[in-house]
C-alpha cells in the first residue's frame, strides 16, 4: 500500500524541522519522491534537495549522500537504500 506524508509549507517555515517517522516495507531500497514549495505555495524549479544519513548511535554524525534538484514543477525523487536503524534528513535549497 502506497502512503504520502504532505507538509505545508507554513509547518516548514514555522518550525523549521519537520519531522515524520514512517515504517518502510523490507525492500532493500526505497523511491524517495516529493515536490519543493515557496512560502507561497507555488513550485520551486531548480531546488536543490541534499541527502543525509543520520545515525542513531552516535547523532553528530551525518552522512552526506548525495544532492538532486527539483524540476520545473518543483518535483524530485531520489532511490535510497533501506538501512535498519538510520534516518534520512532531507534539507532543500532554493536556487539563486
Amino acid at each position: 500500500m502506497l502512503s504520502k506524508l504532505c507538509f505545508t509549507g507554513c509547518q516548514l517555515i514555522c518550525s523549521g524541522v519537520v519531522t515524520a517517522d514512517v515504517n518502510l516495507t523490507c525492500d532493500s531500497y526505497l523511491f524517495l519522491t516529493g515536490t519543493v514549495y515557496t512560502p507561497t505555495g507555488d513550485p520551486l524549479p531548480n531546488a536543490a534537495v541534499e541527502v543525509r544519513i543520520l545515525d542513531d548511535a552516535d547523532p553528530s554524525r551525518v552522512i552526506r549522500i548525495g544532492v538532486t534538484f527539483s524540476l520545473a514543477d518543483g518535483t524530485y525523487g531520489v532511490s535510497l537504500p533501506r538501512i535498519p536503524g538510520r534516518q534520512y534528513q532531507l534539507l532543500a535549497f532554493s536556487p539563486l
